[in-house]
């Protein structure tokens, strides 16, 4: 079985654990892992930015706009995805 590491001072999905964790080096390079429930703050902003993404994306009829958007809800997605809850 694959060992997932946790990108470090960030938050990470634990699916093993089936919470968030958030990894730190400390200063002698040992790793000190928080956990926690709740979803981060850091992804409860991108869900809020998915959400009025898809909204806009939706309404938008100028081709151009509608691939600027797409963009940007790809980098949002990609931010969520390397957080690792859709792993």
């Amino acid at each position: 079985m694959r060992r997932r590491l946790f990108t470090p001072e960030r938050w990470n999905w634990s699916q093993k654990a089936e919470k968030w964790v958030y990894v730190e080096i400390a200063k002698d390079g040992k790793r000190i892992y928080r956990y926690q429930l709740e979803p981060p703050k850091e992804f409860n902003e991108l869900t809020k930015k998915m959400k009025n993404l898809n909204e806009k994306l939706l309404k938008t009829t100028d081709p151009d706009e509608n691939a600027k958007i797409f963009d940007e809800l790809m980098k949002v997605s990609q931010k969520m995805q390397e957080m690792g809850k859709f792993n």
